[in-house]
């Protein structure tokens, strides 16, 4: 009878420590997975921030600066998602198809850009404060140094004010091209006092610089004709200048004088 219920405690107890160990194990398993598609989830949205952020620059992008630096983020958080994600063949495809984009050319930077609605101008300069929130979080995590970075940073000022810019550059180049060189003369001059004003060094805005120089120089050329062939020339010459100077940076051209920064 005695060893009948010593059995039976022993049963008892081997039972209770099972289930605690089932119990653990399952537990343990069942935090695991919760921390995986914690994990899942959290990688997956970041990898859908930054593609955000890549599709935000690709229409106006003509430099691989910043998007090389977002690319270098968005792969390496794909191929961490491998670990985690239940849909290895859909991330192995975003993998290969980041992998493609960044190896496209940027677009060439073209003075004659499209016109922006006041729409479309918004949502470019709110994309570009959140890409440049994002490459000030990689400097943080140091995935860039502070030349990168800095450089990045001044890459963004640059396309902001390119979009900023936009209207008074489509509407120079209409006015421009329809034989109404008063106004884009004046808008001409407008473009040039803020890339004078602006301290950022791009080739894209020196490339600005010279086209718009250029339109200047080819407008003001016949007036310059013109004060040869009048008797009082320093008197015209004088009364010119006086009109470029309503243009800011504008007088410059009468002597080609290189451009201050």
């Amino acid at each position: 009878m005695a060893l009948l219920q010593i059995l039976t405690i022993a049963i008892l107890m081997i039972i209770v420590v099972l289930s605690v160990v089932i119990g653990s194990r399952a537990h343990q398993k069942e935090k695991e997975q919760t921390e995986r598609r914690f994990r899942q989830l959290q990688l997956s949205n970041r990898a859908d921030r930054v593609e955000y952020h890549l599709q935000s620059l690709k229409d106006i992008d003509t430099d691989t600066i910043a998007s090389d630096a977002l690319y270098d983020y968005y792969i390496d958080t794909l191929r961490e998602l491998l670990q985690y994600t239940d849909d290895v063949e859909r991330t192995e495809v975003r993998i290969a198809k980041a992998e493609d984009d960044r190896n496209a050319e940027p677009i060439e930077f073209n003075p004659i850009p499209s016109p922006l609605s006041f729409q479309q101008k918004a949502n470019y300069k709110e994309r570009l404060t959140k890409v440049a929130k994002m490459l000030l979080f990689l400097r943080r995590r140091g995935r860039l140094s502070n030349a990168h970075y800095k450089a990045c940073y001044d890459y963004l000022r640059w396309l902001n004010l390119w979009v900023q810019l936009n209207r008074q550059i489509v509407q120079a180049n209409k006015n421009f091209e329809s034989g109404d060189v008063r106004v884009a003369q004046t808008l001409y001059g407008v473009i040039l006092s803020h890339l004078k004003s602006d301290p950022i060094e791009r080739p894209e805005k020196k490339a600005l610089q010279t086209f718009v120089t250029d339109k200047m120089k080819q407008i003001i050329a016949p007036k310059i004709e013109a004060i040869q062939d009048t008797e009082n020339q320093e008197e015209a010459l004088s009364q010119l200048l006086q009109n470029l100077n309503s243009n800011e940076g504008a007088s410059d051209l009468i002597n080609d004088k290189p451009e201050r920064h």
